[in-house]
């Protein structure tokens, strides 16, 4: 993914980052559904905040983890904080590296 940023100084060109980086935030911080030319994209937030259940938070980690995997982002690590009574998640993003080597045993 192309993300493109303003300039840093005015008369500059506009600046492009090759990011997985900017993907993954746009992936969480967009309600499924809410996209009219793309209703697919995005986490069901609301659905985790207003069910009648409960959710572990084992379940929601891994369904953030499972919307950027389907939407070509690798997730190398995951880690979970408490502070305040708010859990954290830090997610860490890997670009998509291909790789011809063949692994024998």
């Amino acid at each position: 993914m192309i993300d493109i940023f303003p300039p840093s100084e005015p008369g500059l060109d506009l600046r492009k980052i090759d990011s997985d980086t900017g993907k993954a935030a746009n992936v969480l911080s967009v309600q499924l559904g809410s996209l009219n030319h793309l209703p697919e994209f995005g986490i069901d937030l609301d659905y985790f905040l207003t069910e009648d259940i409960e959710f572990e938070n084992e379940s929601f980690q891994a369904y953030m983890i499972q919307v950027l995997t389907d939407n070509g982002i690798n997730v190398s690590k995951s880690i979970e904080t408490v502070e305040s009574l708010y859990r954290k998640y830090t997610l860490s993003v890997s670009s998509n590296e291909s790789n011809s080597k063949l692994v024998a045993r």
